[in-house]
């Protein structure tokens, strides 16, 4: 049987690039095993398909994990700046947009997919089709078994991501693995996803499309979430099930089960304009139904929705009914029910915690074994941070196994 350097489970963005790194660390005899027909599947459709591989505002502050330290020291070591460089020294192009989101110059994020894959071509031992059912270790090597083999390598690498989109082949079976070795594993949620909402006040809205401020304006029950601090400005669309939108899918990795949401349909316009446009306007038509009233303030369709709303709200036991209609235009509360859960999320909110993992994300239960990536107990606001954190675990991985290599020669 062959022995490896290093055996990486998972050709996503985090285990290419690993390798392609551990490669370009003169480390010989890698093996890449992966278990769909074809390299980079999820990360060929990341950034809706336009490749957001990272964000120019990157801090540890727009992560969430059991050791906000520890994320820091890995993307000190490795950050935005330096994936840049090594994505451009691969013969690509990457410009950041007015948020700060980069893209590559095509627009594709299958490009990027392209980048590291010619980058790993014939310097890579690469396996596709190949699902890993078991992995452990015998003295200071490692034994992976596929469907139909078994190999052996010096250092074990699980880059097998987490269970969000189980349609690209990440459906949770990295934590197995992991758990093999003696790890333990958090509560899972899904992220970055759309939210359901209840029905009662936005029935006849499927389809509109709002610029709108959203903040979660009370917590459920035994959650200390801190997005009530948190005000996502952006698309928001309404649906046969809720909301989505991009300022749904960046809220909702603050945001869950039993939290009220809090729209503002007018984020550029203070409450009292809005209200003495409403006067003026009843005043002009006394006769004039509320949601006549909304025309030419918010989408009509909203409008009727938000007369709706404001006949049964809580802001009209103390106001009058325009003060009310003006109130409800700017805080309009939207119990969340759930989410369309891991079939349509980006990212999974949980994992191995890093606790026990060291410095260089080397397992603290097996010498030799790293987890790199969603596996682990990180997850990013929505903008390039997650991809962003697989590059660099799987940079920060490389590192420390070339290191041991050189050591072993």
């Amino acid at each position: 049987m062959k022995e490896y350097a290093a055996i990486i489970v998972g050709g996503g963005a985090s285990g290419m690039f690993c390798a392609q790194r551990l490669a370009d660390g003169g480390v010989k005899d890698i093996l890449l095993l992966e278990r769909n027909d074809r390299l980079g599947r999820k990360l060929s459709a990341t950034g809706n398909g336009q490749g957001n591989v990272t964000n120019i505002h990157m801090s540890a502050e727009h992560y969430f994990s059991d050791d906000p330290a520890l994320v820091a020291s890995v993307l000190g070591r490795f950050g935005w700046g330096e994936l840049l460089r090594s994505l451009s020294s691969l013969g690509g192009i990457f410009l950041p947009d007015e948020a700060g989101r980069v893209y590559p110059t095509s627009r594709q994020a299958a490009s990027v997919t392209d980048l590291l894959r010619f980058a790993i071509e014939g310097r890579v031992d690469v396996r596709t089709g190949a699902r890993v059912l078991s992995a452990d270790a015998e003295g200071d090597r490692f034994f992976v078994r596929t469907e139909g083999e078994e190999f052996c390598g010096r250092s074990l690498l699980l880059a097998c991501g987490g269970k969000a989109a189980p349609h690209f082949g990440t459906d949770g079976s990295g934590y197995a693995l992991a758990r093999a070795f003696g790890h333990t594993v958090t509560p899972l949620r899904p992220s970055l996803v759309q939210l359901k909402t209840e029905q009662t006040f936005i029935r006849g809205l499927k389809g509109v499309r709002a610029d709108c401020a959203v903040r979660i304006a009370s917590c459920g029950r035994g959650h200390s979430s801190q997005g009530g601090r948190v005000c996502m400005r952006g698309d928001l669309l309404f649906t046969d099930y809720g909301v989505s939108g991009d300022a749904i899918f960046r809220l909702s990795a603050f945001c869950r089960e039993g939290d009220v949401l809090s729209v503002d349909f007018l984020p550029d316009c203070p409450g009292s304009v809005v209200e003495e446009a409403l006067r003026e306007k009843a005043a002009r038509y006394p006769q004039m139904r509320e949601e006549d009233l909304l025309r030419g303030i918010v989408n009509s369709a909203v409008g009727k929705c938000l007369a709706k709303y404001s006949a049964n709200s809580p802001f009209c036991q103390k106001q009058d009914s325009l003060s009310c209609l003006a109130s409800c235009v700017k805080d309009f509360r939207l119990p969340v029910i759930g989410s369309l859960g891991f079939d349509y999320a980006q990212v999974t909110k949980g994992g191995v915690p890093l606790r026990e993992v060291d410095g260089d994300l080397m397992s603290r239960k097996a010498e030799g074994l790293y987890l790199l990536g969603e596996l682990l107990n990180v997850d990013g606001e929505c903008g390039g941070y997650n991809l962003q954190w697989a590059f660099s675990s799987g940079a920060v991985a490389a590192a420390s196994v070339a290191g041991r290599e050189h050591a072993h020669r």
